[in-house]
């Protein structure tokens, strides 16, 4: 088949109205609930973490007059240790969900009679292979921070120029933009070769994502700005007018009317920005082509099993045998 490259904005709309009217009323609930959950939880281990960090040093300072224990002290650490450990634990799970509801939307896509509900969304979410997932995203973590690492040295030095570590900071800000958008496609292209990444390292899936990319960078901004941060623009600038407005005139119930009518906006689109993601991974899917993303990074199963290395212990063992028949012959 041939590459499939560049999408029609206006095509990828009038498909994503279709896909997202037979889908949108069974997963909205359980894609927004889900977020808002773990949103919540993060919401609270971060102001506990915050708390129990202010209530350390509280405790340092009470204890240079004596008012404190070490014992205490060591206590709180261990609650802070706690509950960083749990919130990066959370990060990990909200990464997990939003992958499985996208396999969902994308199967949903490839299959038309199946349904995107809590069920199905369950069910990806138990069976996704999360040792592996989690490997993946801590290979993206680690690249893009390796990616803006120079630049980030070079402005330690540049502080007395305001203005080159403003161009720092801002090519810094591309750079990570655009690496986020070649290895977009990882954990889709993961899914397609699931099989032979067993033994593999997971950065594979960030190689081949980069090449699938190759000539569709440009067209994944286009459909990208387009059908998700226009409408979250819009979304922002109307309820977070609303709650502006009602802090500047003083009318606090206002404010809050903006806030909680802009979050409950924002976890109703989420459902369209999976389909967004899934839908353009469908529609520039094209199954020979993945072979060559994947080429030459796998390494060959004989080498995984040790087989390829079966004659190379052969021939040790040889020639421990000859030299062993050599001293008896000798002696």
């Amino acid at each position: 088949m041939e590459k499939k490259e560049h999408l029609s904005v206006k095509q990828f709309f009038n498909d994503l109205k279709g896909n997202l009217k037979s889908q949108y009323k069974s997963s909205v609930w359980p894609v927004a609930g889900g977020f808002l959950l773990m949103a919540a939880l993060g919401v609270l281990f971060f102001l506990g973490l915050s708390r129990l960090a202010m209530t350390m040093m509280m405790s340092f300072q009470m204890m240079m007059y004596g008012m404190a224990s070490p014992l205490a002290i060591l206590m709180t650490l261990l609650e802070v240790i706690i509950l960083a450990v749990l919130l990066v634990a959370l990060s990990f799970f909200v990464s997990f969900f939003a992958t499985s509801s996208s396999y969902a939307y994308l199967d949903a896509l490839r299959h038309p009679g199946m349904k995107v509900n809590a069920s199905a969304i369950w069910t990806y979410f138990k069976h996704v292979r999360k040792n592996q997932l989690w490997r993946l995203v801590l290979y993206n973590a680690l690249f893009l921070f390796l990616w803006q690492l120079p630049l980030s040295i070079v402005g330690r030095f540049t502080g007395r120029w305001r203005w080159l570590s403003i161009i720092i900071l801002i090519v810094n800000d591309l750079i990570q933009i655009w690496k986020t958008i070649e290895y977009s496609q990882s954990a889709f292209l993961y899914r397609d070769r699931q099989t032979t990444f067993l033994g593999q390292s997971m950065r594979h899936a960030l190689t081949a994502s980069r090449r699938y990319m190759g000539g569709r960078k440009a067209n994944y901004i286009e459909v990208m700005v387009t059908m998700v941060v226009i409408p979250l623009l819009v979304i922002d600038a109307i309820f977070g007018g609303i709650a502006f407005y009602g802090n500047y005139i003083g009318t606090y119930w206002i404010m809050w009317v903006g806030i909680v009518l802009g979050i409950i906006a924002v976890l109703a689109f989420l459902p369209v920005v999976l389909m967004v993601v899934a839908q353009f991974y469908d529609q520039t899917y094209v199954d020979s082509e993945l072979d060559i993303d994947f080429s030459g990074t796998f390494k060959p199963v004989e080498k995984l099993n040790g087989a390829a290395f079966i004659n190379d212990w052969q021939a040790t063992s040889d020639v421990k045998t000859s030299s062993k028949d050599k001293e008896d012959t000798n002696k």
